[in-house]
């Protein structure tokens, strides 16, 4: 067990990428316990890591609109996946983990779960590895593997409020109850605040929907 309470979002409602990534951001800052957000999309989009030059990425987005995440990681193509965001807050002890403590506990607790209806799932190895910016062309270690395919990669953002993971996984009929259960003691139904909209369309105008954050380097 990783939390001793996990609260999960399944967001069944329309958003472009911008309000994708703006909604994962307002979720850590709104969260007062650890929050998982689980969402599909609505039409094909290609995200990107923070850090990433967007001229040299360009090229895997396979001609989809393109979105900066405000984690890291590489480039990943959205629409046949379950996309995750993990808010940690500041109050939980998790937070204080380190990153790379934090990332093994979600992906060893996402193997548990899968492997309820899924065969061959396993943490990669480190000759699973190679080089790319295309995400899930290139696994690092700790991303999640069925049968040498990588199908689960996901990146951190640390912020005065805590911690955010995002991930996206590559399965169909994916448990998400049994997902709760690997990373918590005990698990229940997440609600959004009514002033969290607010702020999600707000980051949305000043940030995520603007040329600058998509160009910003």
């Amino acid at each position: 067990m990783f939390f001793s309470h996990l609260d999960i979002w399944e967001d069944a409602t329309a958003r472009s990428a911008a309000e994708q990534m703006a909604c994962d951001e307002a979720l850590l800052e709104h969260a007062v316990r650890p929050v998982l957000r689980c969402y599909e999309w609505t039409s094909p989009a290609a995200t990107f890591g923070y850090a990433q030059r967007l001229e040299k990425i360009r090229h895997f987005a396979a001609g989809l609109p393109l979105m900066r995440r405000w984690t890291g990681g590489g480039v990943v193509l959205h629409g046949d996946d379950l996309t995750l965001a993990l808010a940690i807050p500041t109050s939980d002890p998790v937070a204080g983990m380190t990153s790379m403590s934090i990332y093994r506990e979600i992906h060893e607790g996402l193997v548990r779960a899968l492997s309820v209806t899924h065969g061959g799932v396993r943490l990669v190895l480190p000759e699973d590895c190679r080089e790319g910016a295309a995400c899930f062309q290139s696994p690092v270690p700790l991303d999640i593997v069925v049968d040498g395919i990588k199908i689960c990669g996901g990146a951190l953002r640390r912020s005065k409020a805590g911690v955010l993971y995002q991930g996206s996984l590559r399965l169909r009929n994916i448990p998400i109850a049994a997902i709760g259960a690997a990373l918590s003691k005990e698990h229940a139904k997440f609600s959004p605040p009514g002033k969290m909209e607010g702020n999600v369309v707000s980051l949305v105008e000043k940030k995520y929907g603007t040329g600058s954050w998509i160009n910003l380097r």
